[in-house]
């Protein structure tokens, strides 16, 4: 974990966003903790961050687990697609 005083940070943000996509970037400020840097290598770790991060995702996870669970599936083959708006 690579530590770096948050004035550094304000000359050169796109540069330690890059260090932030090898390893984790916490910001210092006056000898504290103030930040997280997180850097994606790519399109779906932007993707897997935000699902991770996202409470609307998160419950509908714990709905469908819950679901699942308590027997209320549906084989695939006997599913049809419903968008949010018919829901």
């Amino acid at each position: 974990m690579k530590q770096i005083q948050l004035s550094e940070v304000q000359n050169a943000l796109l540069q330690f966003l890059q260090v932030a996509q090898e390893e984790d970037v916490i910001l210092i400020h006056e000898g504290k903790p103030v930040g997280y840097l997180v850097g994606f290598a790519d399109e779906d770790d932007w993707i897997d961050y935000l699902m991770l991060h996202d409470p609307k995702f998160q419950a509908r996870l714990r709905r469908s687990l819950q679901d699942a669970k308590e027997g209320r599936t549906i084989a695939f083959e006997k599913g049809k697609l419903v968008s949010d708006s018919e829901n």
